[in-house]
């Protein structure tokens, strides 16, 4: 009996590790938010948050660069915690960060370059570091969708 509850922990433990990273872009649903995620399978991730109702608030981006945890919303006015986004070598400071009018007034054309977007990298804490494209434009919906709940928050 030990052994095959020995095999059988080596073989879930084999699973999650060679399920760790997706590398392509997924989408998700909860507690009201939709998420739009990307991870090299190197730790490295981005998770892009969206109320599904205007009155919820505004999007949230949180990122994983080597091994830092970086917020859209955290230290946005100061830099500390927040983090930026290169789109085909085009540098976007915390394009996330949409909680005002001004903050968020070019977030609809990051959105666009973002959903078309062959190299996409993020910067964080003096570190670079690059994420997947793939099925990026099929994730992300244009923000004039009715699929787009991102679209409330600008």
């Amino acid at each position: 009996m030990q052994g095959k509850t020995t095999w059988l922990l080596c073989s879930l433990l084999a699973c999650s590790t060679a399920s760790a990273g997706t590398y392509e872009w997924t989408t998700g649903w909860g507690m009201g938010v939709s998420e739009h995620l990307v991870d090299d399978g190197n730790g490295n991730e981005l998770n892009i948050s969206c109320p599904d109702h205007e009155e919820d608030g505004a999007v949230r981006a949180y990122a994983t660069v080597a091994g830092k945890q970086y917020s859209s919303e955290e230290g946005a006015m100061s830099g500390d915690r927040s983090f930026d986004v290169i789109v085909d070598g085009e540098h976007y400071s915390n394009p996330f960060f949409t909680d005002c009018r001004a903050c968020g007034a070019n977030f609809p054309a990051f959105w666009q370059a973002l959903r078309q977007a062959n190299r996409l990298q993020l910067v964080g804490g003096g570190h670079t570091i690059n994420l997947p494209t793939t099925n990026i434009a099929a994730v992300l919906a244009p923000l004039d969708s009715p699929e787009n709940s991102c679209r409330s928050a600008w």
